[in-house]
């Protein structure tokens, strides 16, 4: 069973020494992990991970958490992949959240999805090569299934192509890509496709939780994620 020991012994640290080094996570990513909402707004404090920074604080109120934002608008795992160095490793973090996906899965099911995996796996290989962090993969959310008046006209050329990939179901081929290397690699996965889809299933509509109508996730629904990563990380 994939668990959190190293994030979980520096909290005990801490929490039983007010002088250690605070807690640090490291979130790399994408937009929805950079906290894009519609075409012009980033949320800092409504995203992920700072809402996740939030729950742990109550959760644990004598640990000093510090969450770095590494979400890079449009970027996928070889773009991560190549600025792990800056943006992750030289930060030494306790936990690793790594969050692609959505864009990967633009490269189409048949030609990207296992050149997609291997760089997850790059991914966590150099994380557990070069730093003692934990990591936590992350699954996608879904994106566009109908036309809607949210989509800003700056993006509409997008919207043909991101029914398409979500409709075929190339972004639940990514998000069970994503479940995978977690298997494989002995690691938690928070998973928020498997979340979306649920909430499909039972009727809702998922296209009106998309802040830019086409793939950022609300603001209800960033903190959806962060639960998710809270239950992972509480083992529940």
């Amino acid at each position: 069973m994939p668990d959190l020991a190293r994030f979980h012994r520096r909290i005990e640290e801490k929490q039983n020494n007010a002088g250690a080094a605070p807690v640090l996570i490291v979130a790399i990513g994408d937009s929805v992990t950079q906290g894009c909402m519609d075409s012009e707004t980033i949320d800092s404090e409504g995203v992920y991970h700072s809402c996740l920074k939030r729950l742990l604080q109550e959760e644990y109120p004598r640990v000093t958490f510090s969450v770095i934002n590494a979400g890079v608008s449009g970027d996928s795992a070889p773009g991560g992949l190549a600025r792990l160095e800056r943006d992750v490793l030289r930060h030494a973090p306790d936990l690793a959240i790594v969050a692609f996906g959505l864009n990967d899965a633009c490269g189409g099911r048949m030609k990207g999805l296992d050149a997609f995996k291997n760089k997850l796996r790059e991914i966590a290989a150099r994380i557990r090569q070069e730093t003692e962090a934990d990591i936590l993969f992350l699954t996608p959310n879904m994106m566009i299934t109908r036309r809607n008046d949210a989509v800003a006209e700056c993006h509409k050329h997008l919207v043909d192509s991101f029914l398409e990939i979500q409709g075929t179901g190339i972004v639940e081929a990514y998000a069970q890509g994503i479940r995978d290397v977690a298997a494989e690699l002995q690691a938690p996965v928070a998973d928020v496709y498997t979340e979306w889809s649920t909430r499909a299933a039972n009727g809702e509509d998922m296209t009106a939780k998309l802040s830019n109508g086409l793939n950022h996730p609300t603001a209800d629904m960033q903190f959806a994620t962060a639960k998710l990563i809270m239950k992972e990380i509480k083992g529940k």
